[in-house]
């Protein structure tokens, strides 16, 4: 697969363990936010701009690619989140996700950073410390306009003011874009590869924007996850969420739980087991010279030999979870 080379040795094998943990995040002005804040933060637990993990945040191997589905027959799962950062809930997700030990991808829209006072600045705080935690940040517009009903200079203000601002806050200018609503045009589509975008869709939504309880995003989780495999040979994929929803954050854990439960079962048949990867890397494809900026990548495949590596280190941590959880 054209994409995995660019993740290399530490991809391949799995992420060495963190030498330590990481605390709460908390927002300076969280008195004015709807939850309460996290519990204060010890300064040396903090991730500092020294610890930012090896490759860029902004993607930037993976520019120019044909547009990622998320499409694939190996049972390999990236959780990416849209529509944030939220003072409100992004903290709560950053500390689950580090609870968990899954990076995920991030489409911001920048609107809310924009914003003048307390907010603005506690937004663009956020969106550092996702990069420092070790995410990617993608673009995913200014106002979350739908772009095909914009006129190409609306268009090109949504994915320009989002990457600028992007860009002033974080040092990095992203490169991968996921237009609101995966709503896309062959006209659309030739602007964002104009600007050198790698566009990310999703194949494995969980309808969280269309509800309000955690229990209802894992159930269609669950069913989307089994309706993929069934009807399209597709045993994994890229999972929409939004980190702008609670009842997300809360069903974030529930979901990751319950495939690394399933790898019980799949370890006792000796089957793939769920993979939950870093980055987009796999789903990559770079677009060749002349190709048609809607081309779609072909379904994820993983070299055999990163797979089996993969899977072994896979092997082996599900041995020890599935054990632990048999003998309480």
């Amino acid at each position: 697969m054209a994409g995995a080379t660019l993740v290399g040795a530490a991809i391949a094998h799995g992420r060495a363990p963190r030498e330590h943990a990481l605390a709460p995040i908390v927002v300076e002005h969280a008195e004015e936010a709807e939850e309460a804040p996290l519990p204060p933060s010890p300064a040396d637990l903090r991730f500092t701009d020294e610890d930012v993990r090896g490759f860029d945040a902004s993607g930037a191997a993976l520019a120019a690619g044909r547009v990622i589905t998320g499409a694939t027959p190996h049972r390999m799962i990236l959780f990416t989140f849209d529509d944030g950062p939220d003072r409100r809930t992004t903290p709560r997700l950053l500390a689950e996700l580090d609870r968990l030990d899954v990076r995920a991808v991030f489409f911001v829209t920048t609107q809310r950073m924009a914003a003048p006072g307390h907010r603005g600045r506690d937004e663009r705080a956020l969106l550092n410390e996702i990069v420092r935690r070790g995410h990617l940040i993608g673009n995913h517009t200014v106002n979350h306009e739908q772009l095909p009903l914009l006129t190409t200079e609306e268009v090109l203000a949504e994915i320009d003011g989002a990457a600028d601002l992007i860009e002033a806050t974080t040092g990095r200018r992203p490169s991968l874009v996921r237009p609101p609503g995966g709503s896309r045009s062959p006209r659309v589509d030739r602007l964002l590869a104009e600007r050198g975008y790698t566009d990310v869709l999703w194949n494995l939504g969980a309808g969280d924007f269309q509800v309000r309880d955690a229990d209802e995003v894992v159930r269609t989780f669950d069913r989307v996850l089994e309706r993929r495999e069934r009807e399209n040979g597709e045993r994994g994929g890229i999972v929409l969420l939004h980190d702008t929803h609670p009842w997300s954050v809360e069903a974030l854990p529930r979901i990751v739980g319950s495939l690394r439960d399933r790898n019980c079962t799949l370890l006792a048949s000796g089957e793939e087991l769920y993979d939950i990867v870093d980055d987009p890397s796999f789903f990559f494809s770079p677009l060749e010279e002349g190709e048609d900026p809607s081309t779609l990548a072909e379904p994820a495949r993983i070299e055999p030999g990163i797979l089996e590596a993969r899977q072994t280190r896979l092997r082996d941590e599900t041995t020890r979870r599935c054990h632990a959880l048999a003998s309480r």
